[in-house]
């Protein structure tokens, strides 16, 4: 299969751009039509400018994660979004919320930042969202509304599901409160995908549901694993050898 482009290192986190992400500018080439909002070029810039967002969505997730004692592998950007590969998940409810949490709070001071900047403009200039960077900045805006939305949808392993993961956790136990997060996130990644086709006839909903349910039962079958091994583990330390 084709290799990932690295296109930077930061913070000692390298960042990587996944091959399949180049079907993203694609189809958004294949689909532009002359009544568009923006003409394509900048539909473009727009769609590296929401990665951009996404980075320090990532990074958000990946120096959290460092302060609590979590290196990051890398960080990798598909047309579905970005992915911070951590070293390993923290089982500490409390450090899974902040560093669940800290991703969509990079994107509400973005948003935070763009609305001040969009308000200060419409006050010059109450035509603002009349032209093109107008239209180019509300509409960065308004996706990274979206996605602290999204985002905190309980879908494991969304940021949300993740939430709702260490909130079940502090009363279920580890392993039996992310089981019931990826049966909540298999519901919410199916209406996500329903509502994608029907409601908004993106194809690329359907994809992220399919992705959430994929990667939540995966990572529920690794944990299954560690429980499985740690038990083990336990039940060697209770061996007695009888003595001859």
């Amino acid at each position: 299969m084709f290799p990932s482009l690295k296109i930077a290192r930061l913070f000692r986190i390298n960042v990587f751009i996944h091959w399949s992400f180049w079907l993203l500018p694609l189809w958004v080439m294949l689909n532009q039509h002359e009544d568009s909002i923006l003409p394509l070029w900048m539909n473009l810039t727009l769609i590296a400018a929401l990665f951009g967002c996404i980075v320090l969505h990532e990074f958000g997730h990946a120096l959290t994660a460092r302060h609590f004692g979590i290196r990051t592998r890398s960080i990798t950007l598909s047309p579905l979004g970005g992915i911070a590969q951590l070293e390993r998940m923290s089982h500490e409810p409390k450090e899974e919320v902040w560093i669940a949490i800290a991703g969509p709070m990079v994107n509400v001071v973005i948003a935070a930042g763009l609305g001040t900047f969009l308000l200060l403009g419409i006050i010059l200039d109450p035509k603002l969202f009349e032209t093109a960077p107008g239209t180019f900045l509300g509409m960065l805006l308004l996706l990274n509304i979206v996605m602290v939305v999204f985002n905190m949808i309980p879908a494991f392993p969304m940021d949300g599901g993740r939430v709702l993961r260490a909130i079940l956790a502090g009363s279920m136990g580890l392993l039996e409160g992310a089981r019931v997060a990826v049966i909540v996130g298999t519901v919410f990644a199916v209406l996500i995908g329903v509502v994608g086709v029907f409601l908004f006839g993106n194809p690329w909903m359907v994809l992220i549901a399919a992705f959430v349910i994929w990667s939540g039962f995966q990572e529920l079958r690794a944990l299954e694993y560690e429980e499985q091994q740690r038990r083990e583990a336990e039940e060697e330390l209770f061996i007695v050898v009888p003595s001859s």
